[in-house]
Parts: C-alpha cells; structure tokens; sequence
C-alpha cells in the first residue's frame, strides 16, 4: 500500500538522516572500528531502500530522491561543516570510492527498469546490502587467506560469506514471494549469488554499488524465465569457468582478482552468446603467455582487471551488438578483436624479452600467431566452408594492420607498460581495427 509521494520522501529521507545522526553518536563515544560503522550506515541504507515499492507506485519520487541524495553526498564532500557532521561515517575507511554516488544512481535505475516489481527490485537490493556488508566484515574479522584484487586484497573467507548471504537473499524470497518451484530457486540463488561474487571481486571503487543491483536485476529476469536444466547449465558452466582459469594460474599472468574478471568474461561470453562465442577469448586466456620463451620477468603476476576488461571490451561490444539486432555475422568482428589483441600482447612480450632483434621480424611472428591461434578455431567453428576460409584469409590484413598501429602509437614498446593508457591504446586499436569485420555484413 502507498502513501502520498511528498510523505513517502519525508519519511525516507528522516529514516536515512537519524541513523547517519545516531550512527555519528556511536562512532564519537565508542571509536569502532571505521568499517564496521561503514557498513552499518550502508546496511541501514538498504533496509530502508526496501521500503520503496511500498512507498511509491510511480518512478518519479524514488528518482527524486536519488538526485537529492546525490546532492547532498556531493555537498558532503564540498562543505567542511557537513562533513564534520556526517563524513566520518561514511569515510572512515582510508579509500578512495565514488560507492556512495553510485547507490542511488542504481536505486533509481533498478526502480525503473523492476516496473513495480518488489521481488525484481528488492533481490538485487538485498544482495547489495547484506551480502556486501558481510563480506567485508568477514573479511576484516576472519580474513586469513588474502588475494590480489584491482584495488588493494580481500579474502576468500569475505568473498565465501558474500556467496552465502547472496545465495539466501535470492533463495528466501523466491521461495516465499513467488511460484518459482523449489529446485528452481536454489539454482536461481547459487548461480546469482556466484556471478554477484565475481561482480563483487573484480568491482573498483565502489563500482559494485552498480554492478551488483544492475547485473543482478538483468540475470534474475534472465534466470526466472529459464528451466531446470538451463538453469544447472549455468551453475555448471561458472564453477567449470572458476575452476579452469585458477586452475592454470601458474601458467598466467593475471592476479587473483583479474583470473576472477577473466572468468566472469567467459560467463558472460557463453551465457549470452553460446559455445562458440567463449572460443575466441579462451583462446587468447589459454594461448598468450605461448607467444614467447617463459622468462623470469614475463611470468609474474603483474596484471589486473583493467587489463582483462581492456582486451575484452572491444568483444563484448561487438557480441551485444549481434544480440542486440540479432546479426550472427558479427562473430566475425568479434573474433577480429582478439586476434588483434593477441597480436598486440604478442608484441608486447616479443619486444621485452628480445630487445635487440629485428622489429619487423618480431612483427611478422606477433601477427601470424595472433591470426592463426584465433582464425583456425574459427576455420573449424564456421564449418570449414568457402566463406569461413576466405574470411579467414582477410583476418591476417586486420591483424596486421593493428599489430602495426599497435606498434606505432604505443610509447616504450621494447620495455611495454602496463598502465591504464596502454589498455585503452590497445582497445581502441582492437575496436577500430575489428569494424573491417563489418564489411562482410554490409556486403551480403
């Protein structure tokens, strides 16, 4: 049942500010641990968010408050005297996050896109803020096995609890709140809790406050309309993913946290593409470090998820677009992507470890193992027939000529970086270098 929008503001917005207020007191009388008032403020947050569905029947008010809210963290962070008041509870975890920015932001846009729902809205809610919080608590508390992540380490035990409350924060209300059958909501539950957990892993600051509600709302309207066996395909496939990518860690140069993100790809790629679009990444996960001689300096676990996300972005694109207006003949831009980047790193690692032989020779060997590593699974994929062979044949001249731009534009290319420029150099090659891939589609 709903109220009048103004009142239903009122009372989330004195909700929000009395437990801020109270949580300020606690914090100045008992000194707790900063990322336990943390997540207290951020577990009082969600709760309250919960109520929306039965405040408001119109997006209007929640969109509202979420532009308020915004504002009101933006002048928190711009006026000495609210700051004072407020800031500590928020900030007193020495990191820099835009997390509290992004709440609301996905509040409102979860809001919109559950068209009155409470179930698709206050899942992906639920799993945010309890999954989310107990993670991180358990992390600091009982956190003994720690792993690399894209900022700074978290634990296995942070991430087994996250799994846990995620599982149940989906579970519970699909069984109580739904007709979904029961086998179906555990699946429902282990599948969204696992994905959420590699969200949660591979997130950067505070950017899981929009992963997590936003993905988590696209998979369980995904996932609500899928069978027994689909739905066990899905849990299979991502435990197999998980498994596999640490399974050959020693053979990577991926931390933990950008094995997860590499994973979480291949999730991505099979669930929305199928079999064959999770080929061309694998193939570059499993074939890159084969580019040159295993040296000391070339197998140290130096890369991130910046890096994943870089050489799979181009891809991800391209598979969206072909979902998106239902066009197969994208694969072959797709595959293009990353014969590209398997050249560039090719590159990358030829130039290092031999920095006195020919560069057009080191140029020759990145390109032609980029190409055929990549293009003869696709040979094979696309049925060995005429088209899939001449298609194959232009790849080399796509692969060559990112290989080259590649070359060119990147600064210190005998010593490559691994910076944040460096990726968006080698995406934007990648992306660009692809779109040849299109003139098949235009053509035919």
């Amino acid at each position: 049942m709903t109220v009048h929008p103004w009142l239903g503001i009122l009372l989330y917005v004195a909700a929000i500010g009395t437990a801020l207020a109270g949580l300020r007191i606690y914090q100045q009388k008992r000194n707790p641990h900063p990322e336990w008032v943390r997540k207290l403020a951020h577990m009082w947050t969600g709760l309250v968010t919960l109520s929306l569905p039965w405040l408001f029947q119109e997006a209007l008010p929640v969109v509202l408050l979420a532009a308020l809210s915004i504002a009101l963290l933006f002048a928190r962070r711009l006026s000495s005297p609210v700051k004072q008041r407020f800031g500590d509870v928020l900030d007193g975890v020495a990191r820099s996050s835009g997390g509290e920015i992004y709440f609301p932001l996905s509040v409102a846009v979860l809001f919109v896109l559950a068209r009155g729902s409470p179930v698709l809205f206050c899942i992906p809610i639920l799993i945010l803020t309890f999954a989310d919080a107990v993670a991180a608590l358990a992390g600091v508390r009982y956190g003994q096995i720690q792993y690399q992540a894209t900022e700074g380490h978290k634990s296995a035990e942070g991430s087994i609890a996250f799994f846990t409350v995620a599982f149940l924060s989906t579970h519970i209300p699909l069984l109580l709140l739904t007709d979904t059958g029961r086998v179906e909501s555990v699946l429902i539950g282990l599948v969204l809790g696992f994905v959420a957990m590699l969200l949660e892993a591979v997130a950067w600051r505070g950017l899981d406050n929009l992963f997590i509600p936003l993905g988590g709302f696209v998979l369980l309207k995904s996932y609500l309309e899928m069978d027994i066996p689909a739905l066990a395909a899905r849990f299979a496939v991502t435990l197999v993913l998980v498994i596999l990518v640490f399974a050959l860690s020693a053979r990577t140069t991926l931390n933990a946290g950008a094995l997860l993100g590499a994973a979480f790809v291949g999730y991505v790629c099979w669930s929305v593409g199928g079999w064959k679009w999770l080929a061309p990444p694998l193939v570059v996960f499993l074939t890159y470090t084969m580019l040159s001689p295993r040296t000391e300096s070339n197998t140290q676990r130096i890369h991130n998820v910046h890096a994943v996300f870089a050489i799979a972005s181009a891809g991800l694109l391209w598979m969206f677009f072909a979902r998106a207006v239902r066009e197969p003949a994208f694969y072959y831009p797709y595959t293009l992507s990353f014969a590209a980047h398997l050249a560039m790193i090719g590159i990358a690692r030829l130039f290092n470890d031999f920095p006195y032989a020919s560069a057009g020779a080191l140029l020759a060997t990145s390109i032609l193992k980029g190409w055929l590593l990549v293009f003869a699974p696709y040979y094979v994929i696309q049925g060995m027939s005429r088209a899939a062979g001449v298609h194959a044949l232009a790849a080399l001249g796509v692969t060559a000529l990112a290989a080259f731009l590649f070359y060119k534009i990147q600064p210190g290319i005998r010593d490559c970086p691994i910076d944040r420029p460096r990726w968006l150099r080698q995406a934007g090659v990648a992306a660009l270098s692809s779109a040849a891939g299109l003139v098949p589609v235009f053509v035919a």
